[in-house]
Parts: structure tokens; C-alpha cells; sequence
């Protein structure tokens, strides 16, 4: 990459948000090294595919992971173990990367005492 500087890192700026997404809306979603030099935002291909995955795509759902939501993971979990972008394939909207998150943060725990209280 000689001649194109070094490539950006850290938070993405809502400009950058918006040009991933036009070139996104032009080329597609695939070939990420080769979207990321032609859109010229600087970043590796790697960067703009999470960076659309997780964040920009219009098919996600943001904000609280409702209690039927939490039901499926907690049910996944127990049937395929930290298999998080298959238990995702089963919940439209939500990224593999935030059922792993959730499930780490919080649900991790709430399944055990879910499990004690079975047990007891």
C-alpha cells in the first residue's frame, strides 16, 4: 500500500459511516479489501466489513434484547455451546458479536441461576 499513507484506526467518523455505506450501496457487500481501497476512507477491508456487519447494516435491530430473544440464546447455548453466529442465524437483526457480548456480560449468569434454582 505504498503511497496511500497508513490506514486509519479507531472510532469511526459519522462521514466515514456514511461513505462506507454509499460504497456499500455501489459495490456490494463482499470483496472488503477491494471496496475499502476504492472507496478511499482509508481503512483495511477488514474494518469496513465489521464496521458495516455490526454497526451500519439496515437490517439490524439496536437497543434491548428482549426476553424472548434471551430465551432462544440461553436454549442455543445449552445446544451448541459458544456457537454464536449460528445461535444469530436464529435471531433476524442481531449480530453474532452482541449475543456474544450479552451472553458474556450478563446472561452467562442469569442461565446459571436459572440452573441452580432447577436444581434446588
Amino acid at each position: 500500500m505504498q503511497g496511500e499513507g497508513k490506514l486509519r484506526k479507531g472510532p469511526w467518523s459519522e462521514e466515514e459511516d456514511e461513505h462506507l455505506a454509499s460504497a456499500v450501496a455501489v459495490l456490494g457487500e463482499r470483496r472488503w479489501d477491494s471496496l475499502a481501497r476504492a472507496s478511499g476512507l482509508r481503512r483495511s477491508g477488514k474494518s469496513c466489513r465489521l464496521r458495516w456487519m455490526n454497526y451500519l447494516r439496515p437490517d439490524l435491530k439496536h437497543g434491548h434484547i428482549s426476553e424472548e430473544e434471551e430465551c432462544v440464546i440461553i436454549e442455543l447455548h445449552q445446544k451448541w455451546g459458544n456457537k454464536w453466529s449460528r445461535i444469530a442465524q436464529k435471531l433476524p437483526g442481531r449480530t453474532d458479536n452482541e449475543i456474544k457480548n450479552y451472553w458474556r456480560s450478563y446472561l452467562k449468569k442469569k442461565s446459571q441461576a436459572m440452573e441452580k434454582g432447577k436444581f434446588n
